[in-house]
């Protein structure tokens, strides 16, 4: 009888401390996502490189400001893709300041990394060449198509930039920009008159300021 007692005391002794699971499951899910964020931040460098290295090339800000906001754009944008998939984390404001530092710092490093060695260089540079030729392609066909079609037929079609892939592509007068980055192109008379060569090299029909 003495024994069921204490058996019965203990239990409830270890009911009332025992630490609710349920309770935890906000923090948990922080800490899941958090970790989530970071991975797909980092991803996100390794697979955006070469795109990011073109961009730099041919922006006139200084590189640090230009790898500041690209990386906290990065940030944001992944962590929004993560608040969209669970409704509990539409509160979550993202990592502390400290933490979201620290997650830049590592993708500065991450992107640097391996850039001084010759064959790193070599591949980025192929890979840069390849990139630029086909946002030429991509950007003499926009134009192209955007030729064709009347004041009504434009209105609401919209021209994605192939630098940031966030911004529309606008026409101005003699110039085309981008509503997000830096990207301006100043039309050039040749469009007009090679237009069914539409294939031909992005600099054929434009002009980039550098």
């Amino acid at each position: 009888m003495e024994e069921g007692k204490e058996w019965s005391v203990k239990e409830k002794n270890e009911t009332t401390t025992r630490p609710s699971l349920k309770s935890d499951v906000p923090f948990n899910k922080y800490e899941l996502w958090k970790h989530k964020l970071r991975d797909n931040c980092y991803k996100r460098v390794r697979e955006d490189r070469t795109r990011l290295l073109w961009k730099f090339r041919y922006n006139q800000q200084e590189e640090e400001d230009i790898v500041k906001c690209a990386f906290q754009d990065i940030v944001s944008d992944e962590l929004n893709k993560i608040k969209r998939t669970d409704e509990l984390l539409w509160e979550y404001e993202g990592p502390h300041q400290g933490e979201c530092q620290d997650i830049l710092l590592e993708m500065q490093r991450i992107f640097y990394q391996d850039l001084n060695s010759q064959s790193t260089i070599q591949d980025l540079e192929c890979d840069i060449e390849t990139w630029e030729d086909e946002v030429d392609e991509y950007l003499a066909r926009a134009v192209f198509e955007h030729m064709q079609l009347n004041e009504d037929e434009a209105h609401g079609k919209e021209i994605w930039c192939p630098i940031c892939k966030q911004g529309e592509l606008k026409d101005s007068h003699n110039l085309i920009h981008c509503t997000r980055c830096e990207l301006q192109l100043n039309k050039a008379s040749e469009v007009l008159i090679f237009t069914p060569f539409v294939n031909l090299p992005m600099s054929t029909h434009f002009h980039i300021p550098l």
